[in-house]
């Protein structure tokens, strides 16, 4: 079977050669694409292959995979697929695999350091520090701890799973919300609670969110929200923009009803200098690396070979997303 290798011009030429060298590890023949190649193009390539190996994964309309019958597996390097066109996807029954929650850990860690980076107001200090303009700072009163306060989480799956575990070293209480109820062996292994919705919501001193974004999902967090949250609410968002009404968000936050947030998701990708939410001083953000790391990048490659390989040898796929 040939595979068809699947980026964008952005991604850096290191992170190329680590793809390369995993397709020559696993002794695939392979093409390349870039998704800016021309229509006609991008669909001579795909009838030519088996197996695809999408790095990230990115939208291709309906007409694009009319002609993708006969493809035995479409490989995402990445645990979200909302900008994969899911729809088309099952329309031409053509098989699409995530890696599995190779990255959790990654976006937990991450998760973690956008915690302790909005609660100790970490950019600010690096700039008061190196620039040796002491004079005017708060001396902490716009610090907080994390000891004793309510992380309240918004899905409790692989990524929320590692978040809690973290969180609770810190000495914090530890809610959620999961659609599929209480994770019972998961609550007794580490104290913490299912609770619903509206609970984890005007409970939480931080709130967390570890949702894909769908239909169901869009603009979970609004107006209401805000209202009934905590005034001292600390949010962070590492999974996806489109949970939050972002509109509601940016009144929330310049009227003072919640108090900080830290982000590695945006409406707009590159995001927008002018965006009032990223200029406001008690946000901190990061531009979505959450899951992007070195080590992170192997083992979610290592996944998606041995899903493509499986597939090659006459198996079946696992982590299936378009079911």
């Amino acid at each position: 079977m040939k595979l068809l290798y699947v980026y964008e011009e952005i991604i850096p030429q290191d992170l190329r050669e680590l793809v390369y060298s995993k397709l020559a590890e696993n002794r695939f023949e392979y093409i390349e694409m870039l998704y800016s190649e021309p229509e006609n193009i991008i669909i001579e390539k795909l009838k030519e292959c088996d197996l695809v190996l999408f790095a990230p994964g990115r939208y291709l309309n309906d007409e694009i995979l009319s002609h993708c019958s006969h493809i035995k597996l479409m490989q995402l390097w990445s645990s979200g697929y909302d900008k994969f066109n899911i729809a088309g996807s099952r329309k031409y029954d053509i098989p699409v695999a995530n890696n599995g929650g190779s990255n959790a850990i990654s976006v937990a860690e991450h998760t973690m350091l956008l915690i302790m980076s909005v609660s100790k107001m970490l950019p600010s200090s690096h700039v008061r520090t190196v620039t040796g303009n002491w004079a005017g700072n708060s001396h902490g009163m716009d610090m907080r701890l994390l000891y004793k306060k309510t992380l309240g989480l918004i899905g409790l799956g692989n990524i929320g799973k590692e978040v809690a575990m973290r969180a609770k070293s810190f000495g914090m209480n530890i809610i959620y919300s999961e659609i599929k109820g209480p994770q019972q062996d998961f609550d007794k292994k580490i104290g913490s609670k299912h609770v619903t919705f509206d609970e984890v919501i005007e409970s939480s001193d931080f709130l967390s969110l570890h949702l894909h974004h769908n239909s169901n999902t869009d603009k979970i967090i609004g107006k209401s929200e805000f209202q009934r949250a905590k005034d001292n609410l600390i949010l962070i968002n590492v999974s996806r923009a489109g949970l939050v009404d972002q509109e509601a968000f940016k009144e929330a936050l310049y009227n003072k009803k919640i108090w900080a947030a830290g982000l590695d998701v945006y409406p707009s990708e590159p995001t927008l200098p002018d965006d009032p939410i990223l200029n406001h001083p008690r946000v901190v953000a990061t531009p979505h690396i959450a899951g992007s790391t070195y080590d992170t990048y192997l083992n979610a490659l290592d996944r998606c070979m041995d899903n493509l390989v499986s597939v090659r040898d006459g198996n079946l796929p696992q982590f299936i997303v378009n079911n």
